[in-house]
């Protein structure tokens, strides 16, 4: 495999290589364009295959068949399925996109240079996201006559192309990995750039949206940092954390909406509002929880959440309620895996992730802390969010996580 970037790429594979960066600097904005140089990219795999021996020869790594085999399991955990057809197959669709690990890592085989660029394209389009969210609050913000984008109207929360909880997870990150570049930055203009960059990235999660995830995602962020750049030791770490709740306490009171935002959530789970976000949230986790003691070992098959929590719904909200006839998920990507797949969709889920996180292991460098920084916010968030579920969210983890994931394993054979 160390070899295959010896060899020049093919015309077939520098297309593709450019959908894929087209693809990572679209996902914080567009949906549309993200979805369209995706399914470019597939087709051009398909071409480059058949043209670059190189590129057949690097289709075997852990994480890409533990992809492939997870997408596999859910096309037969359909044969099961208690969800209707319209839930299935929106569930297939969705779980599709993990054919774009394999993808990914072959083409960084290929190219060595993919991985840094890849993640330099990826803060460039959470740069426009941000610029957006700020136009937002100054009211210079564009709408779409077409309806391509939504512009918020709420004052206390300017969001735009995409909703406040994706925007403080992509933020949330972007703001991270900015401050973790600045440290391993040579110069000190380069290092006061990218420290502006984090804070340009931070400023929209803290004060102009709601996004309590964006909240997490930015102190589970630089708690990473600290832990991969700082020389770790029991009176520095105990420091760092007394230093960052402080400075959570300081965000807490200075900002209205992490004020606001956190004094709900208390309310919502103390009294346990069933008709409350956070409360939908607890009542999603008993019976997803109830669903996986019932069906512990391939549960109920592909899509079939919205269905089992059907008759919680029904009995939580009046007659005719939208909420009673949504088709819900849980909001908790690992609940979700182990209702459709049982104990063994969510094994391999998570040694889909583990071979992932691997190659951060060991000698650290950009490569390799980025892809922690990105591991680390990806599998908190996943904890109360369905991040493969959801279009943005996959698509951001999937193609960066890839990239990083060739980048840090080349640092590390190549280190001696």
């Amino acid at each position: 495999m160390t070899n295959a970037s010896d060899l020049p790429l093919t015309r077939v594979e520098i297309v593709v290589r450019t959908l894929l960066l087209l693809a990572l600097f679209s996902v914080s904005f567009s949906t549309a364009l993200t979805n369209l140089f995706v399914g470019l990219c597939y087709i051009g795999f398909v071409l480059a295959l058949c043209t670059s021996a190189p590129l057949r020869r690097v289709l075997g790594s852990p994480p890409a068949l533990l992809a492939l085999a997870l997408l596999a399991l859910y096309i037969v955990g359909a044969s099961w399925s208690i969800a209707p057809r319209a839930d299935l197959a929106t569930a297939l669709k969705k779980y599709s996109r993990l054919l774009i690990l394999p993808i990914v890592i072959a083409l960084s085989w290929r190219d060595a240079a993919l991985p840094m660029r890849a993640l330099r394209w990826c803060l460039a389009g959470a740069g426009v996201l941000a610029l957006s969210c700020y136009l937002v609050t100054v009211g210079l913000m564009p709408s779409s006559s077409l309806g391509w984008w939504r512009v918020s109207t709420d004052a206390k929360d300017a969001f735009v192309f995409r909703n406040h909880i994706t925007i403080g997870i992509l933020l949330g990150f972007a703001a991270s990995a900015s401050i973790l570049f600045a440290s391993y930055c040579g110069n000190r203009r380069a290092r006061l750039a990218a420290i502006a960059a984090g804070v340009l990235f931070a400023v929209p999660v803290l004060f102009l949206g709601q996004g309590r995830t964006g909240y997490v995602t930015l102190f589970i962020g630089a708690l990473t940092v600290f832990l991969l750049r700082a020389r770790v030791t029991p009176l520095r770490t105990l420091a760092a954390l007394a230093a960052m709740v402080l400075l959570a306490i300081g965000f807490y009171l200075a900002s209205p909406n992490i004020k606001s935002r956190t004094d709900e959530l208390i309310v919502e789970v103390r009294t346990d509002q069933q008709r409350s976000p956070n409360g939908l949230r607890m009542s999603f986790l008993r019976v997803g929880l109830q669903v996986v003691a019932a069906h512990p070992w391939l549960g109920l098959g592909t899509g079939s959440f919205a269905q089992a929590y059907e008759p919680t719904a029904v009995a939580t909200w009046p007659a005719g309620h939208e909420m009673a006839t949504a088709r819900h998920q849980p909001h908790s990507e690992f609940l979700l895996v182990a209702v459709q797949l049982g104990l063994v969709g969510a094994l391999l889920y998570f040694a889909m992730l583990g071979s992932l996180g691997s190659a951060a292991l060991g000698r650290r460098n950009i490569e390799a802390d980025s892809l922690a920084l990105l591991w680390v916010i990806y599998v908190a968030a996943s904890s109360f969010n369905s991040l493969l579920w959801d279009t943005t969210e996959a698509h951001w983890f999937l193609l960066l996580s890839g990239c990083l994931y060739v980048g840090a394993l080349r640092r590390r054979q190549l280190a001696p």
